[in-house]
């Protein structure tokens, strides 16, 4: 059984920030895609795969300006 502890919300931040982008982009994934049991809707898969489009091409938000 997993051990339950608590942890700051700034305490997380700070460890996601130092981990490198495709880790944050597989957990991302894991959490918010993978996670969710009921399929998705054909525009939820468009939109996901347009996203990852975007992201190879470089077409991110800078983690800075989203503070």
């Amino acid at each position: 059984m997993a051990k339950t502890v608590s942890i700051s919300e700034d305490s997380i931040i700070a460890m996601l920030k130092g981990l490198p982008e495709n880790i944050l982009m597989e957990i991302f994934s894991k959490m918010l895609i993978q996670s969710d049991t009921s399929p998705l809707t054909d525009e939820e898969e468009t939109s996901y795969k347009e996203a990852l489009k975007e992201h190879e091409k470089g077409e991110i938000i800078n983690w800075e300006d989203l503070k």
